[in-house]
């Protein structure tokens, strides 16, 4: 230890040792930050900054061995080779230790590293001590320069192990310190152990203090600049290395251009156009940069144009004026833009447009054909039985089925043609340029693939569909006009019996559009109080005296007077109003029948409808509870074609109004679906022969007949005979002969209110009105 002490106090000078001191603590210092780097960067440039710590490493063990040498009291020389090849020696086992220290396992790379940084220390000063043996001699002591190297390396080992964790910046100074240790440790140990005598005496001479203190002076710029270079170096890579990430790290692409040349590009803007960052240096930006309108453009890309939003600027990029532009992918936004136009325009379900943007591609089609002198046809189409597949197989069956009309249509109609399905199960097709005979055509064209499709259908075999036709000008001269004209002949397309098709015709379609007005209108109509009823009277044969009064429904409309039911009662029955203005007619007919004599009853016709619905008898029971009038007073009027409806529910219905004492009566018998099964199977108590059959007893023998063969039938049965019908005396004389239970016609009354003799009666002049709607009815 004295001797340790001695040599270090006696032999050398402690200026130059405290510059060799300072050498080895900057480069370790600069050697553990260039091996951190290394770790943190990208394997692309690890190994580069492995190299360059491991240069730094050995570079400062030389300079600070080197320095400490000329430090030493001895007066030697130093061989050039000698000298160089323990630089390099020492860079070469530095190298090693750097890349040791990220090889294998943290601890495992860490105590190989430390080892091979100790004998790049212990090389380097060997081969160092070897420069001067021809100026000196040199005798070592074995265990010394062992303990030398031990000490070198458990250092070493100490400094990787430190680095070998997380690297914060007090462990880098704490490891930098310790190969500090480990350098100083190695070389005062080993020089302790040697004696060192010159072989002239002149060579104090040869080596003054002064030329000492050069040769340090320039080993230290020497080493200076070495590790200045590596911290340089470390500095632009951390800095540069920072602002490509930056740019890299950034969604959008980035490329720097001078004079339209690519200068630098980020990794984005290379994966858009399918190439290397590499590559792109020098290329013309023109090349990729294509259809540049303002701040939009397109790059060329293996997998196709790629639209992009263009920002520009200048910057100063390494010293010069530099263009950025910042290019960002607007690929799916324009993508979502376009869905979203096409969702505002287009049906989602089938993909043809929807009604707001078929009436504006209408408008314009039907402008050009005004200004053209051409013809334009609407076509309107309406599914038939389509509510029977949903209610039966599901909305999303039905939705594959309209899918599938679509695709018939897309189909039947050329490019010129604008589909669109206007909403539920109805569509329409406007075909520019084509009369009504060229539309029909087409109709008929699509009703031919349509039919081929669904006749065979699994689920839809029994899906029709209704076309409607109105031609531009002749039908109309805007959209909106040839729309009510095609609705309208689409209308009677399905009054006609369905999977028709027909062009609008001014006659027969301006009666249909009145019907379907009147529908309207008779919704309102009972609470409007244009309603009321008349009564006719129902007389006993024998004593020609009113038993009863037939209750007969007549409208009084603002417009066209009074109407009888004739002109309405079978839309209402199509509409489904029957229902409400049956009720209002038991209500009405119940509550002026209670005001009556006892004797006299009230007969009231029920409808088809009525009949199957399942309030027929809420309503029945209401009016009577709120009229006050007795159930055995109200008479029912039945016809046998309701009688063919659910059969089920309609015997329980009769059966419970007749439980409840209600009469029924079998209306219009004989005129339609006559069967005695009837008069079996519901529990009538009287039958109406049909009027049909005394207009006919003086020129058809047969009507007679039935009209006996029916008498007897009802006698035989129990069941009350009531012959309407009879309107001269001619008739009554021969009805009156066969003596049914009760008559009745014109002869004995023509219908009149009960109540007030002022209100409009049937036989009392009316004023003038309004032509009425003339229908051709079913």
């Amino acid at each position: 230890m004295s001797q340790l002490v001695s040599c270090i106090t006696e032999q050398h000078n402690w200026l130059l040792l405290l510059v060799a001191i300072c050498v080895c603590t900057a480069g370790n210092l600069a050697g553990v930050f260039m091996l951190s780097r290394a770790r943190q960067c990208v394997k692309a440039h690890r190994n580069l900054w492995l190299a360059v710590a491991g240069t730094v490493f050995g570079g400062t063990i030389w300079a600070t061995h080197f320095i400490a040498m000329l430090s030493y009291s001895v007066p030697v020389s130093y061989r050039l080779v000698e000298t160089g090849l323990s630089i390099v020696a020492a860079i070469a086992v530095s190298c090693l230790a750097t890349f040791a220290s990220l090889c294998g396992r943290a601890r495992q790379g860490a105590v190989a590293a430390g080892v091979f940084l100790g004998l790049a220390i212990a090389t380097m000063h060997t081969i160092g001590l070897s420069a001067i043996s021809t100026s000196a001699i040199i005798e070592g002591d074995l265990g010394t320069e062992v303990a030398a190297w031990m000490l070198g390396g458990a250092f070493g080992v100490g400094a990787m192990l430190v680095l070998a964790h997380r690297m914060t910046g007090g462990r880098l100074i704490l490891a930098a310190l310790l190969i500090v240790g480990a350098v100083c440790s190695h070389h005062f140990v080993s020089m302790s152990g040697f004696d060192i005598v010159p072989l002239y005496s002149d060579a104090a001479r040869t080596l003054t203090f002064i030329d000492r203190v050069g040769i340090a002076v320039g080993v230290c710029i020497v080493s200076s600049l070495l590790i200045a270079t590596g911290v340089a170096a470390l500095f632009f890579d951390r800095h540069l290395t920072d602002v490509k990430g930056l740019a890299n790290a950034t969604f959008e692409a980035v490329v720097l251009t001078r004079a339209g040349r690519i200068v630098h590009a980020n990794e984005r803007f290379a994966a858009l156009i399918g190439k290397a960052v590499a590559d792109l240096k020098s290329s013309v930006l023109s090349d990729f940069l294509v259809d540049r309108q303002g701040p939009q453009g397109v790059l060329k890309s293996p997998n196709g144009p790629v639209p992009v939003e263009i920002v520009e600027g200048i910057i100063e990029y390494r010293g010069r004026e530099t263009s950025v532009l910042g290019l960002r992918d607007i690929s799916e936004r324009l993508e979502a833009n376009r869905q979203l136009v096409h969702l505002a325009s287009h049906d989602p379900l089938t993909g043809l447009l929807n009604r707001r943007s078929f009436a504006s591609w209408s408008d314009e089609a039907i402008a050009e054909a005004a200004a053209g002198g051409n013809e334009v046809s609407l076509l309107t189409f309406d599914l038939d039985r389509f509510k029977a597949i949903n209610d039966v197989h599901g909305h999303a069956e039905g939705d594959l089925i309209l899918q599938q009309v679509a695709d018939v249509l897309n189909a039947s109609f050329d490019d010129r043609a604008i589909v669109a399905r206007m909403g539920g199960d109805e569509f329409s097709v406007l075909l520019p340029g084509s009369q009504a005979s060229a539309a029909r055509q087409a109709a008929a064209a699509f009703f031919a693939n349509f039919k081929s499709l669904f006749d065979a259908h699994e689920k839809a075999g029994a899906l029709g569909v209704s076309v409607g036709i109105a031609t531009f000008p002749e039908h109309g001269l805007e959209l909106k006009q040839l729309q009510n004209n095609a609705d309208a002949a689409l209308y009677r397309a399905k009054s006609e019996g369905k999977g028709r098709i027909c062009a609008f015709d001014r006659f027969l379609d301006q009666q249909l559009r009145t019907r379907r007005r009147l529908e309207e209108e008779l919704r309102s109509a009972a609470q409007a109080g244009e309603l009321f009823l008349l009564y006719q009277p129902i007389v006993e044969t024998a004593s020609g005296e009113p038993q009863g009064y037939e209750a007969l429904l007549r409208w009084r409309h603002p417009t066209y007077g009074v109407l009888s039911p004739a002109v309405f009662i079978e839309a209402a029955e199509e509409s489904g109003s029957i229902v409400e203005i049956g009720k209002w007619v038991l209500e009405e007919a119940c509550h002026q029948a209670a005001s009556w004599d006892d004797r006299l009853f009230v007969a009231v016709n029920v409808s088809t409808r009525q009949l199957i619905s399942p309030d027929l008898i809420e309503h029945v029971t209401t009016a009577l509870e709120t009229s006050g009038l007795a159930p055995e007073r109200l008479e029912l009027e039945i016809t046998e074609t309701g009688l063919l409806e659910d059969r089920a529910n309609v015997t329980q219905c009769l059966t419970t109004l007749a439980f409840i004492g209600v009469k029924l009566v079998m209306d219009d018998f004989g005129s339609g679906y006559s069967s005695i099964t009837n008069l079996r199977r519901y529990p009538f108590h009287k039958v109406k022969i049909d009027r049909s059959y005394v207009a006919a007893l003086d020129d058809d023998p047969v009507a007679e007949v039935i009209i006996d063969c029916t008498l007897a039938l009802g006698k035989s049965l129990g069941l009350s005979i009531v012959v309407e019908g009879i309107e001269t005396e001619a008739q009554r004389g021969r009805v009156a002969e066969k003596i049914p239970d009760q008559m009745q016609g014109f002869v004995f009354g023509r219908p009149d209110a009960m109540q007030d003799r002022t209100s409009v009666s049937e036989h009392e002049p009316r004023p003038k009105q309004a032509q009425r709607p003339v229908f051709t009815l079913r």
